[in-house]
């Protein structure tokens, strides 16, 4: 019939044109597909690589994670090992001087200011109070900002008598330097790794005045030569937990350069 004859040149138009169409844009189509086609492959190894990030990053903060505790368990073992503390080791005046002593040589190990939080946390309010003062620090001054300005303070170069408590060297009969070189001959290494040049003698037992309040002399010798370099009265009081806390600190140097003292004489010299 005519209709069927009309359906059939419809269709062949309609077919020849599709191929037409086609042949015209084959390069295009034939990218555009390759491009839907790499995108949907791009988008599936997008996916597996951040899969795989993933898996690597957990692995990563579960590993921080365990070195973070572990540091955290060192630093508070460490904290129970350093004054203040009311343990029986440190019911002795001699050991909690000593403590402070060492921690002040490697003041920032095993974190920054460390030596200098053992020895503000180690003091009365009192001498807490004269610690903040001799950096201008005002009242309400964040304890950390009181660690880095007694860093700053102690561990500056040149003329520095202090020095000597914060792993500076002796200075003893030298001009100040900032180099470590020159300060070499001065430095012994003990079994820990912790260069020491100096030793801590006690001469007299604490003086336990038995209300809660001790007075207890130290001396800084030489290492090599043994040669008196400084003398330290220190004021000891107790605190509410039992724990021995600095209450005031006498310092008498004997080192040439820094003879008679700031603005006194030495003991040696009154008594003698």
């Amino acid at each position: 019939s005519i209709g069927g004859v009309v359906r059939v040149l419809c269709l062949q138009t309609v077919l020849v044109t599709i191929h037409a169409f086609t042949t015209i844009t084959s390069p295009s189509l034939r990218w555009a597909f390759s491009s839907i086609s790499f995108a949907q492959n791009d988008g599936t190894d997008a996916q597996q690589q951040q899969q795989q990030l993933s898996v690597e990053d957990e692995l990563f903060l579960e590993r921080f994670k365990r070195r973070r505790n572990e540091a955290a368990l060192k630093l508070e073992s460490e904290k129970l090992q350093r004054p203040p503390s009311n343990s029986t080791y440190f019911q002795d005046p001699k050991n909690v001087i000593t403590a402070i002593l060492k921690g002040l040589l490697q003041p920032h190990a095993p974190l920054p200011y460390f030596g200098y939080e053992i020895l503000y946390q180690s003091s009365t309010e009192h001498w807490q109070d004269v610690l903040r003062k001799s950096v201008g620090a005002p009242i309400g001054t964040e304890t950390e900002l009181i660690y880095r300005a007694l860093s700053r303070t102690m561990e500056r170069g040149g003329h520095n008598q202090f020095g000597i408590l914060v792993g500076l060297g002796t200075d003893h009969n030298v001009v100040a330097t900032a180099s470590l070189s020159g300060r070499k001959l001065s430095i012994i290494e003990n079994d820990d790794g912790v260069q020491e040049y100096y030793t801590i003698e006690f001469p007299w037992d604490t003086l336990d005045y038995y209300d809660g309040t001790a007075w207890l002399e130290c001396r800084l010798r030489d290492k090599l030569s043994d040669e008196l370099l400084c003398v330290l009265g220190w004021s000891l009081e107790k605190s509410s937990d039992g724990s021995w806390l600095i209450d005031g600190i006498d310092w008498q140097d004997f080192r040439e350069r820094y003879r008679p003292g700031i603005g006194r004489e030495e003991w040696e010299r009154i008594c003698g």
